[in-house]
């Protein structure tokens, strides 16, 4: 910063014409300054705004996955990259494995009771991201929960919501259970 200073001085000192000079010298560092601020908060404002479902995920709180950490997201992605397979260990210590990903949808085998399925649907402004759990037994039931949260904040949008299940009425069961 000194260096700059002094070269700015000398040519000051040397320049016949020094308002011009200075004017001109003022000028580029504003604008310069001017267009270094608005980048920084333009790639600020990108970053915020996932753009990709690999970015959205990577993003994606680890409050709503667990047993991933962002580390494991990133792996599976750069795995499935690699046309290798995408399984991971999760903190609970089983296999984690990524079965599909493009630019707008994935699914992850969490576990063999659970998949995650994610879509971006991306309107005119907005962006969603559709997260659906399918919870499976042992006995074949499914049930399936669809959960849509704001791409840029992963505010959840509406309440998560029953979309399929196989699974009996716990009035059924007990029915069954007592027969």
């Amino acid at each position: 910063m000194s260096n700059f200073i002094d070269n700015f001085a000398a040519d000051m000192k040397y320049n016949t014409s020094g308002k011009r000079m200075w004017c001109r010298k003022v000028v580029v560092i504003l604008l310069t300054f001017h267009f270094s601020l608005f980048a920084h908060h333009f790639s600020l404002f990108t970053s915020a705004h996932a753009q990709t479902l690999r970015e959205a995920f990577a993003a994606m709180p680890d409050s709503l996955l667990p047993t991933l950490t962002k580390n494991n997201r990133l792996d599976m992605m750069d795995f499935m990259d690699a046309k290798m397979k995408a399984a991971v260990t999760n903190s609970l210590g089983g296999e984690t494995l990524m079965t599909f990903l493009n630019d707008d949808s994935l699914s992850v085998r969490m576990s063999a009771s659970l998949t995650v399925e994610m879509r971006l649907q991306k309107a005119d402004t907005t962006a969603v991201i559709g997260l659906k759990r399918t919870y499976a037994t042992a006995a074949g039931e499914r049930q399936s929960v669809l959960s849509r949260y704001d791409a840029r904040t992963w505010q959840e949008l509406s309440p998560a919501t029953v979309i399929e299940s196989t699974l009996p009425k716990f009035d059924e069961k007990i029915k069954s259970d007592t027969q």
